[in-house]
């Protein structure tokens, strides 16, 4: 009697198994591609509306005015220290919508508000995630992040991590040069 080698069957499974990782693995890197671009497509222009809960009632979207979304965390440093600078050049920014939207429960955004003297701003608006939507509006979750709209509505540069008052005024003083 001749006993069936169990080899190719063991190697036919193995290989049917691989596939299979390897064919969803492609499948999900191909899905989250589509959803970003989607997503970069739908940030390429100001949002028409937030679907964020604002902490006081404001104006949005501006007319004929710039807008800077910066999406933080009140506990996070980078965030922190940009609150800082851009506290220390808010005249610089008297023009222009500054929109600061978080996760975070809205008595740790009112503290930080107060905490970098930007709650009193006319032009300062605070806004609570707490459906944890951003990403799906944004496409990043990462804290800082800051979004530059132009008079226009259109996106005029997008940062992940913290960034300079300087590098914020540069896309906003060469506006109708600089599309990114």
């Amino acid at each position: 009697m001749r006993t069936l080698n169990p080899r190719p069957l063991l190697l036919f499974l193995l290989v049917t198994f691989l596939s299979a990782v390897i064919f969803l693995l492609l499948r999900k890197t191909i899905e989250a591609q589509s959803r970003k671009k989607q997503v970069m497509a739908q940030t390429a222009q100001r949002p028409a509306r937030l679907p964020f809960q604002p902490l006081a009632p404001f104006s949005y979207p501006p007319n004929k005015q710039s807008s800077i979304i910066f999406y933080f965390h009140p506990e996070c440093d980078h965030c922190n220290y940009e609150a800082e600078a851009i506290q220390k050049q808010l005249d610089d920014f008297r023009s222009t919508q500054l929109i600061w939207i978080s996760a975070a429960d809205s008595s740790s955004i009112r503290h930080f508000a107060q905490e970098h003297q930007l709650d009193q701003a006319p032009n300062v608006h605070w806004m609570s995630d707490t459906a944890d939507v951003f990403v799906h509006s944004f496409g990043s979750s990462s804290v800082p992040s800051v979004w530059i709209y132009g008079q226009d509505g259109q996106l005029l540069k997008h940062y992940k991590g913290e960034t300079k008052p300087a590098a914020l005024l540069k896309y906003l003083h060469n506006e109708p040069k600089t599309r990114h």
